[in-house]
């Protein structure tokens, strides 16, 4: 994936860019700048925190997790590689996605239902295969080798309210990144829809002190 995002730079004639990732965007947001440090010019995550590869045991997690925090963080996570994952999705799609958006009616009618449409349309199988693909360290071979350290400044936004993707979880991220910047924002998971005026003031004031 890191390497389609170069080629669309190479199309655009961008030479250096910076990199924003949300969640499962977070992944190829860090590793394009593992891979091509000398295209990134800063890093920007929001609920997710850096994950420098390593081969994980979903188990010992979900252990770490229920004894550090009091709950598995990624209980669900066992549900979403079983078989019947995707068909049981798919036939609960409002009562799936209801649990994983916020109350806000606004970001119902303007998140919620183009994406249920879209679940019942093309079906969920391949968004679970994200998770899927973690489960089995499908990515261990090729990044084993590469040098976890993020030599490029690093803003990560957290969403005090977001009781899955806790800011606490990433605190060991500051080990591997030699510039970064952590801001909390009273959000849930969807912390760019929830205060975007807050969002685009950070990201801005934090872009000018960079380039």
């Amino acid at each position: 994936m890191v390497q389609h995002l170069i080629s669309l730079l190479d199309h655009l004639n961008l030479t250096k860019v910076i990199v924003l990732g949300h969640d499962w965007g977070v992944r190829p947001a860090t590793r394009f700048v593992l891979y091509h440090p000398e295209r990134t010019l800063g890093l920007i995550l929001f609920n997710v925190g850096y994950e420098p590869p390593a081969k994980r045991d979903v188990e010992k997690v979900l252990q770490f997790t229920k004894e550090t925090f009091g709950y598995e963080l990624f209980g669900y996570w066992e549900f979403i590689n079983s078989d019947d994952a995707a068909k049981i999705f798919e036939e609960n799609a409002d009562g799936a996605l209801d649990i994983w958006y916020s109350s806000d009616p606004k970001l119902w009618k303007t998140d919620l239902a183009p994406l249920v449409r879209q679940v019942i349309t093309e079906g969920v199988q391949s968004k679970l295969n994200w998770y899927k693909s973690v489960i089995i360290n499908i990515d261990w071979d090729d990044e084993k080798d590469l040098d976890p350290t993020i030599k490029r400044p690093v803003l990560y936004v957290a969403g005090t309210k977001d009781y899955i993707l806790v800011p606490q979880f990433f605190a060991n991220q500051k080990q591997h990144i030699s510039n970064l910047e952590t801001i909390e924002l009273n959000t849930s998971h969807w912390t760019m829809e929830e205060k975007p005026e807050d969002v685009n003031q950070i990201v801005e004031k934090w872009i000018e002190k960079i380039v």
